[in-house]
């Protein structure tokens, strides 16, 4: 998703991006090739200054974190160097509490979050296949509108499809929502999005994720608005039908998957409001290790094992 954002916001002539990286070796791959992206109608090359030492860049209006939820610690404390006093920082990650770990490095004024509807599948090194470009919807979590404007007309810029909310939660559970209830089901069967309103059996046990994750919100104390969480989740299998999850790609690459950061975190905030959550704490178990996967059908027999996730 950096990549993919990286190249979208590369094509402005305005606009000067720079990737850190924390590979030195594929820094220097992307650095000398450029992002690699493909799509449906065709495969361009889009030169981009990428590094993987932060003192080589100047610093930035805007400082968007795209890594794995469970490195946004590590990528913030990475970036601190090159963050001065005009820079705003804004997280696009998957999963709940991302904002909350960069506010510990950064003045929480200063931070922006958000969500993405687009999506990209790694090929390899700098070299994407892109699976759609979204709109973003972003925000100040402590009310900085000035903030979340800077950082929006940096996008619309790029002629992106920018919304400013002044609810980032509402926002962020809405997609944690719709990714508890896509990601570990697809990630276990090895199945892609759309597959799972198409077998029953798995249409069923996402709608009873969709709304064990909707009930933890109303828990919470979220305001999710006249969010229709079933209809919403629905409507993302039919629209990415042919996608497969980032979960299930973490899985197959044998990678540390997100699920403590997405139902695992869900599960935490029901203990914390003394309800329960037994299905998101049973697919936490699952997708961290404890299960093999049966042989997948979109790799041609071959088995995959789950590699255990790292624990929030």
């Amino acid at each position: 998703m950096g990549c993919l954002h990286g190249a979208l916001l590369s094509r402005a002539a305005e606009i000067d991006v720079c990737l850190l990286d924390h590979r030195p070796q594929r820094a220097a791959q992307i650095q000398h090739q450029g992002v690699i992206v493909e799509s449906a109608q065709s495969t361009d090359t889009v030169p981009i200054h990428c590094t993987a030492d932060p003192g080589d860049l100047p610093a930035p209006d805007l400082l968007i974190v795209f890594t794995k939820a469970y490195d946004a610690e590590a990528a913030i404390r990475r970036s601190e160097p090159l963050i001065g006093s005009h820079t705003a920082v804004l997280t696009l990650q998957n999963g709940l509490g991302n904002y909350q770990i960069l506010q510990e490095y950064v003045a929480p004024e200063e931070v922006l979050a958000g969500t993405t509807s687009s999506g990209a599948t790694l090929l390899g090194p700098g070299h994407i296949r892109q699976a759609g470009v979204g709109e973003i919807v972003l925000g100040s979590p402590v009310g900085n509108s000035d903030l979340a404007d800077r950082a929006a007309a940096i996008f619309e810029s790029a002629r992106l499809s920018v919304e400013i909310t002044d609810n980032v939660d509402t926002i962020l559970w809405h997609k944690a929502l719709i990714n508890c209830a896509i990601n570990p089901l697809t990630a276990l069967t090895q199945r892609r999005n759309g597959e799972l309103l198409e077998i029953a059996p798995l249409h069923e046990l996402m709608i009873r994720v969709t709304q064990e994750v909707y009930t933890v919100a109303k828990a919470a104390g979220i305001d999710l608005g006249d969010f229709a969480p079933v209809k919403a989740v629905e409507q993302v299998c039919t629209a990415t039908a042919a996608n497969q999850s980032s979960m299930l790609q973490d899985v197959q690459a044998g990678r540390c998957t997100e699920i403590d950061y997405i139902n695992g975190a869900i599960a935490q905030i029901a203990r914390e409001h003394h309800t329960t959550a037994p299905l998101c704490e049973c697919l936490t178990a699952l997708v961290g290790g404890h299960v093999t996967l049966p042989p997948s059908p979109l790799r041609h027999g071959e088995g995959s094992g789950v590699r255990k996730s790292r624990r929030m």
